[in-house]
């Protein structure tokens, strides 16, 4: 049992330190807590209880071991039912407002509650009347999150791993500890540890190669945090220094200029031009970018997507009888809360960048849908794709697979990751070698509270 509690509660503090601010992932921490407790309680009852009495411990030490072991014990059976139909309406929301979803919380209380005021002794648990609400519970929720439908395709199998890892493990752990021991059957959790051990393994696999509950990407998010606080001092710092330097080499230049141009000297007098021109060049790369790595302020307001996204296809020239099409299927009416001049340069950026992939002509579909929490735009192009170390990289600054460097900064796409970050969405690519690229950009439908002002 000793591999149960350090495999459960180590699970549980990887997704407490990588998303807690996700209800769903936070209940699912608590599964895991809860789980753990009963392996807890099994570790001290068959482990540091005889210990304690074998070393001499007086009776004070081995009472309070056991009134743990209860605790633990009682934790496990009682809440891990609970917490798991939490997890389950917070992986699959339910339409209910922060008084209804307390009032459900409350309801889902009330048995436990009910159990432990009015059954007396307290522990060992009454199987069969635990069982009678706590199956139910294990049940439903388990159909609760079978049932949830991801909307975007690529997302599918980080789901289907999600409820692999969960939902088995699940079903099966409550078999040994609620449905058997009602009929006789008490020491068949022992067993637990190779479910464990299964869904360990899924989750290590999911967590580390696919996603799992979205905790893949939270780590890459924070990665790339990192990357870009990084770039933005390091290049404020920069940008000033040699923007000082190069205004005394215009201002020194035009100088010099203009005496070659009094003494009549045309060979000085182009030979200044030069260096006119490499400082104006400078200045240009300095100005681009400055534009992609400084703090952003975002001034939300609602617009329309649609209108939007016209008007981009027209700037880029995607209309009849280019090379590139593009395709808009976007529901008329349907609003977006945004800050317009940022999403358009956002979606300029990704829109060049199918363009680009696409040399020999292709078609960019767009679509625009809405879901419960969301508001969500698709760019999906019909280029070469990438591969996925390729697909790590290209969100990461100064990372560019374009030939031509000299303009190129590789910002275009940590620069889009900014905007959805600000805007409190998400900003995610999806690709596959020979299958296109597809760019997910998640608006949230909630009152928005601005990040970057």
């Amino acid at each position: 049992m000793l591999f149960v509690l350090i495999a459960l509660w180590g699970v549980g503090i990887v997704l407490l330190a990588t998303g807690a601010r996700k209800s769903s992932i936070s209940w699912l921490s608590a599964v895991t807590f809860c789980g753990g407790s009963g392996a807890l309680s099994a570790v001290i009852g068959d482990t540091l209880i005889p210990y304690a009495a074998a070393s001499g411990a007086g009776s004070g030490t081995t009472e309070l071991l056991d009134g743990l072991r209860v605790a633990a014990s009682l934790l496990q059976y009682y809440g891990l039912p609970f917490t798991f139909m939490m997890f389950a309406f917070s992986y699959n929301p339910v339409r209910l407002g922060p008084r209804g979803k307390r009032a459900l919380a409350l309801a889902l209380l009330a048995p436990i509650a009910a159990t432990l005021l009015l059954v007396r002794p307290i522990h060992p648990i009454p199987y069969g009347l635990t069982a009678a609400w706590a199956v139910p519970y294990v049940g439903f929720a388990s159909l609760w999150v079978v049932f949830k439908r991801e909307t975007h395709a690529a997302l599918r199998r980080s789901e289907r791993l999600t409820g692999l890892a969960i939902v088995p493990t699940v079903l099966l752990c409550s078999v040994m500890n609620y449905v058997l021991p009602t009929f006789g059957f008490v020491e068949m959790w022992r067993y637990n540890t190779w479910i464990i051990a299964f869904a360990v393994l899924v989750f290590v696999v999911a967590i580390f190669k696919y996603g799992f509950l979205g905790i893949r990407f939270l780590i890459q998010a924070r990665r790339l945090d990192v990357s870009i606080r990084a770039v933005t001092s390091g290049t404020a710092v920069l940008n000033h220094a040699i923007k000082n330097d190069v205004g005394k080499m215009k201002l020194f230049g035009e100088k010099i200029r203009a005496y070659a141009e009094r003494t009549n000297q045309p060979e000085l007098a182009a030979d200044i031009g030069v260096v006119l021109a490499a400082s104006r060049h400078i200045q240009e790369m300095i100005a681009r970018v400055q534009d992609q790595t400084q703090e952003l302020a975002i001034r939300p307001d609602r617009h329309d997507p649609l209108g939007m996204l016209s008007a981009l296809r027209d700037q880029l020239g995607l209309g009849d009888g280019a090379a590139v099409r593009i395709r808009l299927d976007v529901p008329a009416g349907m609003e977006l809360v945004c800050d317009r001049a940022q999403t358009v340069e956002m979606w300029n950026n990704v829109l060049t960048n199918a363009i680009e992939a696409m040399p020999n002509g292709g078609e960019i579909a767009v679509k625009a849908y809405e879901t419960k929490k969301f508001a969500i735009v698709e760019i999906k192009d019909t280029g070469p794709g990438m591969d996925k170390k390729l697909l790590k990289q290209v969100m990461e600054p100064f990372f560019t697979t374009k030939g031509d460097r000299r303009m190129n900064f590789g910002l275009g796409l940590s620069y889009c990751y900014q905007v959805m970050r600000k805007h409190g969405g998400s900003f995610d690519l999806f690709s596959e070698p020979g299958r296109g690229t597809t760019a997910v950009m998640r608006f949230p439908k909630r009152e928005w509270k601005g990040r970057g002002r």
